[in-house]
């Protein structure tokens, strides 16, 4: 379902939600409260409880956790769509929209390691855009996956475009990846379980 229907009629935030989002302003505050609200929603949806009764605490700039025995959540945003992935295993999700504008080429050399820098080279601005934003949905669905940190972790990711599989060079650790394109979005899925069939949503 697109991103731009209204916000969830109907879940109020809890009193720790409002007490760490209270320094948000604008359209950051928009933002957290509209994704926060789908994501207590689906999984109040996948547990059948009502929306206040999910565990979730995901203050901005932090992962999202639930409690002990509820399973594991991911979630992204893009500026018109929010990805949400759960699994009873560690999960990672990004999406972004398939005609963001990215200085493809700089991106990849200054980001990507060398082996996947290599599939790229060649290839006309299109393709080219398109391979590094699948490279990098998975590449941080990977680190989401690992609770890792983008600046650190990025450049140790391999995946390139067309991989299920992500490794990080530096640990050896290998994670299954699962790329989908939905309408105008890339979306990637990362961990155990995310080539199984499961709740994953697009809103």
């Amino acid at each position: 379902m697109p991103a731009g229907r209204p916000c969830c009629v109907g879940i109020d935030p809890t009193a720790e939600e409002l007490e760490s989002w209270s320094g948000l302003q604008g359209q950051r505050a928009v933002q957290v409260r509209w994704s926060r609200s789908w994501l207590r929603r689906c999984l109040a949806n996948h547990f059948s409880v009502p929306p206040q009764q999910v565990p979730l605490r995901a203050p901005p700039g932090s992962p999202p956790s639930l409690d002990l025995g509820w399973g594991h959540v991911s979630f992204s945003h893009c500026p018109d769509a929010l990805a949400i992935a759960w699994s009873d295993q560690p999960i990672g999700v990004d999406v972004e929209r398939l005609d963001r504008p990215v200085p493809a080429w700089a991106l990849a050399q200054r980001f990507f390691c060398k082996e996947d820098q290599e599939e790229l080279r060649g290839l006309a601005a299109t393709p080219l855009r398109r391979a590094v934003l699948r490279q990098w949905v998975a590449k941080e669905a990977a680190i989401k996956w690992d609770r890792g940190s983008l600046a650190q972790d990025l450049g140790f990711w391999s995946c390139r475009s067309t991989a299920d599989v992500a490794v990080h060079q530096l640990r050896g650790c290998r994670v299954p990846v699962q790329r989908r394109e939905v309408e105008a979005w890339c979306l990637a899925v990362v961990g155990p379980a995310a080539g199984q069939t499961g709740p994953t949503y697009l809103v």
